[in-house]
């Protein structure tokens, strides 16, 4: 290859070439020394604060053991001596997540009076500007105040609008419009005498690529689209307080049909039952939060409805809840039981202090995870609210419940769930680790208001249920909204891992369809990943070998991943009306404990459950060695 530049003699440095060479010399050799101190006191600098650091780190790990010594628990786990580096890391980990709490309730107690001045300078600059002129222009010193001063602010520039009407339709109705591909899958799932391998209707193509006009056939794979699994095992009866804070995970997830992180839908689910006197009783579920973006999107539960909820107004979601109680036919006497979690619960007081108003008989009302501190509430209807003590959303309004004396009005019961070493702080604020608490008060409920509370819902969670889910979109062909609004999509949960771990469960034998995500939520403690299954046949997940070969498989590929459980949750064709749920967690000890619960619904076969059951239904328990499943990295466990 020739040569870019032609070969020449070497004559020797010119004078201009050393005159720059000394140059280079003179200016470069000083700057070189002057950024080289700099770099080193910098260096200095953070080797100081790194030393500070830690020796306050110290500190502060000895100060909280000697603080969780002198209590009789100790929480969130038992502290041992920080004299070791793992040990000053829990020691740590457990001041932060007492800390924290406490510190969004007092944050939330001052935020008018902290941040009214900016408020009133953005008011007395709405004067001039009317881009900041929005209301209220001086009553800002109250939480309330502030928010609708930031919705205001927030609307004005196409934010946190929520003035939009609802739209209503059965949810099976949204999805045959939204989502024919999983609607054609669910009606085949839920037909008994439907052939035994699901086959989609030629004619079915890709909804997508038909909005852009192209003609395609079915897909190829219609079995790993996304929210097969998790769609089709939609229960059929609420029965208990902790089935209650079940179902509204599965509202919460109906609400994402397609698992794609972006809310489309929001899911109100009516129960009614016909009792003894032919008398009908109503229980209405409101779904949680499901997108963070600020833009209003088609699903109204949103952070623009908890926003707008926080400036003590009604939101579309609210409105929408009440117009789905309209259609549904509840009259004026019948009693109505509504729950929710997180936002869902905010609604349904709003629902519940203006159910007179609305032609409703609102008695009793259960939310978990919900901030109800500025919410005053009829003397009429009996509440219980569930809150974990390190979950910072029930503290955001700045307000404790309020404390009611007699039987009637609102009871608050506080409890610390279970944790592991290395769990994250978002586990405390889900539905499902509420249903772990819920079943704890109902198995031993912490004071007699809440054993007649738990008494007086037992004609609503009662047999010959019926179970209606209804869809609720903001009206204007609003876009879906994703969860958050910058989704920062992680090579290894997404690529790797996830795919990994849906390939590992579909080469067992029989399986049909399955949705894994990752939860951050768990049963007890924490589980980094959720698995939806649907089988042929139940059998393989009864037998404990099998189980055993699942999780180990599932567990290897989570090790680096800092994995401390995993969840499975399985139905099978052969069966309907019964679901199969097993979670394996790791405890602070090291050991492993597997839970395993079996729901039973009205479909199925008394004869069939007693074969696969002989015992009973009753939840099961299991501790297993610490390397019952092999070595699993990432688990700080306690010296």
């Amino acid at each position: 290859m020739t040569p870019q530049s032609p070969p020449h003699l070497w004559g020797g440095r010119s004078a201009a070439g050393w005159a720059a060479l000394v140059a280079g010399f003179v200016v470069g050799i000083p700057f070189a020394l002057a950024a080289g101190v700099l770099l080193l006191a910098i260096g200095a600098v953070a080797a100081l604060v790194g030393l500070v650091g830690r020796l306050v780190g110290i500190v502060a790990a000895w100060v909280w053991f000697a603080v969780q010594r002198s209590r009789r628990v100790p929480y969130p786990f038992p502290s041992p001596p920080p004299v070791r580096r793992r040990a000053r890391r829990v020691a740590l980990s457990g001041l932060y997540l007492s800390l924290l709490p406490r510190t969004v309730g007092g944050a939330a107690r001052l935020a008018g009076w902290l941040l009214s001045p900016l408020a009133l300078g953005a008011s007395a600059a709405g004067i001039i500007l009317p881009r900041w002129r929005a209301r209220p222009y001086v009553a800002v010193f109250t939480l309330p105040g502030l928010l609708r001063k930031v919705v205001g602010l927030g609307r004005r520039r196409g934010l946190l609008r929520d003035g939009h009407d609802a739209r209503l339709l059965g949810y099976d109705e949204f999805l045959a419009a939204a989502f024919p591909a999983l609607h054609d899958f669910f009606r085949w799932w839920a037909d008994p005498d439907a052939q035994g391998r699901y086959r989609p209707p030629a004619g079915l193509g890709d909804t997508t690529a038909a909005r852009l006009g192209l003609r395609l056939g079915a897909p190829p794979d219609p079995l790993g689209q996304p929210g097969l699994a998790a769609g089709a095992m939609r229960r059929r009866a609420v029965r208990s307080l902790r089935e209650i804070f079940l179902s509204q995970r599965e509202i919460d997830d109906l609400c994402d049909p397609d698992l794609d992180d972006r809310a489309d839908v929001a899911v109100i689910r009516l129960v009614h039952r016909v009792d003894e006197t032919g008398g009908r009783r109503w229980i209405v579920q409101l779904p949680s939060t499901k997108s963070w973006h600020p833009r209003a999107g088609a699903a109204p539960n949103d952070l623009t409805a908890d926003l707008v909820i926080g400036t003590e107004r009604q939101a579309t979601i609210t409105r929408a809840a009440v117009a789905t109680m309209r259609a549904a036919g509840i009259a004026a006497g019948e009693p109505v039981l509504l729950t929710g979690f997180s936002l869902g619960g905010m609604v349904a007081a709003q629902i519940a202090l203006a159910a007179a108003a609305d032609g409703f008989t609102v008695t009793h009302l259960v939310v978990g995870g919900s901030p109800l501190g500025r919410f005053r509430l009829p003397a009429s209807i009996h509440a219980l609210s569930l809150e974990h003590v390190l979950d910072i959303v029930p503290r955001i309004d700045g307000r404790e419940n309020v404390v009611s004396r007699g039987h009637a009005g609102l009871l608050t019961v506080k409890a610390a769930p279970p944790l592991t070493v290395g769990f994250r702080l978002g586990a405390l604020h889900q539905s499902t680790a509420y249903a772990d608490t819920a079943a704890v008060v109902e198995a031993r409920p912490p004071d007699a208001r809440v054993a007649s509370f738990l008494a007086e819902l037992a004609p609503f969670l009662g047999a010959g249920q019926h179970v209606d889910d209804r869809a609720a979109v903001r009206a204007g062909d609003l876009p879906p909204r994703a969860s958050v609004p910058l989704y920062l999509r992680s090579t290894v949960e997404e690529g790797i891992t996830r795919q990994s771990l849906r390939q590992t469960v579909r080469r067992i034998a029989g399986v049909i369809a399955v949705d894994v995500y990752q939860s951050r939520s768990g049963f007890a403690t924490t589980v980094i990943w959720n698995a939806d299954v649907l089988a042929v046949a139940l059998g393989p997940w009864l037998s404990r070998r099998s189980r055993s070969a699942v999780y180990r498989g599932l567990l290897s590929l989570l090790g680096r991943r800092g994995a401390v459980g995993v969840h499975l949750r399985v139905q099978a064709k052969r069966t309907p009306g019964i679901t199969w749920e097993a979670t394996l967690q790791r405890t602070a000890d090291g050991r492993w404990r597997e839970t395993i619960d079996i729901t039973v619904d009205d479909r199925a076969e008394p004869g069939e459950v007693a074969r696969l059951f002989p015992g009973d239904t009753q939840p099961v328990v299991l501790l297993h060695p610490p390397d019952a499943f092999g070595s699993v990295v990432g688990v700080a466990l306690p010296r």
